[in-house]
């Protein structure tokens, strides 16, 4: 039987984490595993709230399948880039992972520089962790496979942002059965802070689900430029480009008013692709079973 491909928005928020929204964090469960992308100042207490709200939608029927999210348990973590909105609840989670006598070794993948912040962090508070930690540095120039699992894969390649950057794409690898038929392999990509630039759609081709940052509203487009950040349009022209069978707005500016988000901000992206949605922290996308 397949498995449930679902994400989870525990992270919605820009640079500056707001009263209901914390910076980016999400949670993908697929191949019977978790991965943990993202890490933002916040992070665990996001856990703590989807578990919540997971196990009251469950008495009221509202979802089937989910397991309880266990920040302890995850199977690997993906830094798309050491600025503080990406990174800043790492340290806190390892140290939790610790207390909690976690064995397990742990993955981490992200760009060089984040290997010495690592570093760092064992060097002051790691040394004594009952738990392995593997750092694996990306350093591609296009799409590379850095993990593989029986039936799951999962891809990493360079966005166009002020510091290195990088996204990433996870998908299956085979039809897989389901009651004695077969569906399309499913797949999720993640492109945090980027500019706009040309492969990236070709990269992402045919995803199911597409996460593109949208930092900004079509006016503040000069503004994006500078700081090497999508407009809501420029996200929406990716997910048009490649095919993409839903595109999830996030990384929203402070500048966005909260009631806009949901207003002007999704429509521009709509007039471009349909089917575009703006998230909200505690989001559960589950990512479709097609039979084939």
């Amino acid at each position: 039987m397949a498995g449930k491909f679902t994400l989870n928005i525990l992270g919605s928020a820009s640079a500056k984490p707001k009263l209901n929204r914390i910076s980016s964090a999400q949670l993908l469960q697929a191949a019977e595993r978790l991965f943990l992308i993202d890490c933002a100042e916040g992070t665990q207490q996001a856990f703590i709230l989807q578990n919540q709200r997971v196990k009251a939608w469950a008495a009221e029927e509202r979802v089937q399948g989910l397991k309880r999210l266990s920040r302890t348990q995850l199977d690997a973590i993906f830094i798309s880039h050491i600025h503080g909105d990406h990174l800043f609840g790492l340290f806190p989670l390892l140290s939790t992972m610790s207390l909690t006598g976690r064995t397990k070794p742990l993955k981490i993948f992200g760009p060089n520089n984040l290997g010495p912040v690592l570093t760092f962090y064992k060097s002051f508070w790691g040394e004594k962790d009952p738990f392995e930690t593997e750092f694996v540095p990306l350093k591609m120039k296009e799409p590379e496979k850095i993990l593989e699992y029986a039936g799951l894969e999962v891809l990493a390649f360079p966005l166009k942002h002020a510091i290195d950057t990088y996204g990433f794409l996870f998908r299956e690898t085979e039809p897989c059965l389901f009651k004695k038929e077969h569906y399309k392999p499913r797949s999720y990509a993640y492109c945090s802070d980027t500019a706009p630039f040309p492969e990236l759609s070709r990269w992402v081709s045919g995803v199911d689900i597409l996460y593109h940052e949208g930092t900004y509203m079509p006016e503040d487009r000069l503004k994006a430029e500078h700081r090497f950040h999508s407009t809501v349009e420029d996200a929406a022209n990716c997910a048009l480009q490649a095919g993409a069978g839903q595109l999830l707005l996030g990384h929203y500016s402070s500048s966005i008013k909260e009631e806009d988000i949901h207003g002007p901000y999704v429509e521009a992206a709509k007039a471009i692709f349909s089917n575009s949605r703006a998230v909200d922290d505690g989001d559960i996308f589950d990512v479709p079973m097609v039979l084939v």
